[in-house]
């Protein structure tokens, strides 16, 4: 009997490799970014593409004003380089869980000697 037979619960799907899931490189980032720091870098990538993209379709000439096209490049450089930061912020916040607990055995040490 399925695991969502058993609970009686017809919209909680079975998942038969969630131990798969756990291995899985995207998903393991996630987890240690968690949730508001996973939500700053989704939306400094998306920062950074919808930027490259005015970019380059400023630079293709599809917009045909030439003030019109170097102010957007200007503001999508800014929004890029923005997108960058908050991306390189988020990432470098990563930190080892038991790094915490590591330095404080380490100070419990330290002050005992």
């Amino acid at each position: 009997m399925k695991k969502h037979d058993q609970h009686n619960d017809p919209f909680i799907p079975y998942s038969s490799n969630i131990a798969d899931s756990e291995h899985n490189s995207f998903s393991v980032f996630f987890e240690q970014i968690h949730t508001i720091n996973a939500l700053c870098l989704i939306a400094g990538l998306s920062q950074i593409l919808l930027g490259m993209s005015v970019i380059t379709i400023s630079i293709l000439g599809l917009i045909q004003e030439p003030w019109l096209a170097n102010t957007l490049t200007m503001l999508a450089s800014i929004s890029t380089i923005i997108g960058c930061y908050l991306v390189y912020i988020t990432v470098s916040k990563r930190r080892d869980p038991q790094a915490l607990l590591r330095g404080a055995m380490k100070r419990v040490i330290e002050s005992k000697n």
